[in-house]
């Protein structure tokens, strides 16, 4: 017959050593600190309207015109 094993479920655990408990209390600290400086800086900012800003081209570009229209500013050829 085998010799019955004990459950140690409630047994004592002796407690944790202070700088281990301090240690962990900084590290969280420290996560939490640095996840609220990264949102303060790269949250959105706030005073840009909410849609984005879409430019028409002033004039258009010369690829897109007809094969056949000239530029207006183009100066007459002189012939010598």
């Amino acid at each position: 017959m085998s010799p019955s094993r004990r459950r140690t479920r409630g047994g004592y655990r002796p407690p944790r050593k202070r700088s281990e408990v301090v240690t962990a209390v900084a590290a969280v600290i420290g996560v939490l600190v640095v996840t609220a400086v990264l949102i303060w800086f790269l949250r959105p900012n706030e005073s840009s309207p909410s849609q984005p800003n879409i430019s028409t081209p002033v004039s258009v570009p010369e690829a897109t015109l007809p094969a056949d229209s000239t530029p207006a500013s183009a100066p007459p050829a002189s012939q010598p």
